[in-house]
């Protein structure tokens, strides 16, 4: 088995100095990858993550991921390029259809119909990725190709990744049908090695790399605790699903983890891992125990 790379998600920033914080603790805790999702209320990620470049040389710069149906496709390639020749080469252009109904109202952007949104996924990528190899783009990517990631748990969003991306982001959470859009539930093993055996057909031998999204990282006495905690906050989700699934990581110390996840990277094929920035002293223990 190749090295898991591991990756910390930062959704808010309060100032100059926190980010310096932030992106210095992360070098230091051992993760790879600096990531940044694309959210109203949220920060700017192009914004963020070319700080962030200022502050790491080493650390990678991952949109994680922008919602699509914000973006034209000449003003990203734009920014990807950009922000790839201010970084020396360091960043990964993460997509996803979007989910968050909401956001889109609020920002007085149309909602498409699911359908719409993964076809609108599948030409974004492919008119970025154009524009960025074109010799004549300015200004020019350092990268050939800029690498792209997809992110997603649906098969249909599942299937355009396959198709393109290099690295296919498993997130984790879906919408719970019948309920509110934006009523997520956590995906359980079973579902993730379905979506896992869906990609790997519809590549078709393509190389790929694969992440999961860990939604919760907590090391301690009692596990079964920890999840009984984190599913009272999710609708409709017991403990069993809780400690099943491979979205959260409950462990009674960093060893322990770092075992679990050399278990779920052969069980699923992962070459990443990511978390979101209150996991990232937890999960960076466990860096710490798997690497060592």
């Amino acid at each position: 088995m190749t090295e898991i790379q591991f990756g910390v998600n930062l959704r808010a920033v309060t100032s100059r100095q926190d980010l310096r914080e932030w992106a210095g603790r992360a070098d230091e805790l051992g993760y790879d990858v600096l990531a940044a999702p694309d959210h109203l209320g949220g920060v700017a990620p192009f914004t963020v993550l070319a700080a962030a470049a200022m502050v790491s040389t080493r650390l990678r710069l991952r949109s994680y991921v922008l919602n699509v149906g914000f973006w034209n496709p000449a003003l990203l390639a734009r920014e990807v390029a950009t922000l790839d020749a201010l970084s020396d080469g360091r960043v990964e252009l993460g997509l996803g259809a979007g989910h968050m109904k909401a956001e889109h109202d609020d920002a007085g952007l149309p909602w498409l119909p699911f359908e719409q949104r993964v076809r609108a996924l599948e030409d974004t990528l492919i008119e970025v990725r154009r524009r960025l190899a074109d010799e004549s783009h300015q200004p020019q990517p350092v990268q050939r190709p800029v690498p792209v990631m997809v992110a997603a748990m649906s098969r249909q969003a599942l299937t355009v990744a396959a198709r393109h991306a290099e690295l296919i982001g498993f997130a984790g959470l879906r919408q719970v049908k019948g309920a509110p859009l934006g009523t997520l539930t956590i995906c359980s093993a079973a579902e993730l090695t379905e979506r896992v055996e869906l990609v790997r057909e519809q590549a078709d031998g393509r190389p790929y790399r694969s992440d999961i999204l860990l939604q919760a990282v907590v090391i301690g006495p009692d596990p079964e605790r920890a999840a009984a905690e984190w599913a009272a906050k999710l609708l409709g989700v017991t403990v069993a699903q809780v400690l099943d699934t491979p979205f959260a990581l409950f462990a009674e110390d960093a060893e322990r983890a770092a075992d679990e996840l050399r278990r779920r990277q052969k069980a699923f094929g992962l070459d990443s891992i990511s978390t979101h920035r209150p996991n990232m002293e937890a999960l960076g223990e466990v860096i710490a125990g798997y690497r060592g």
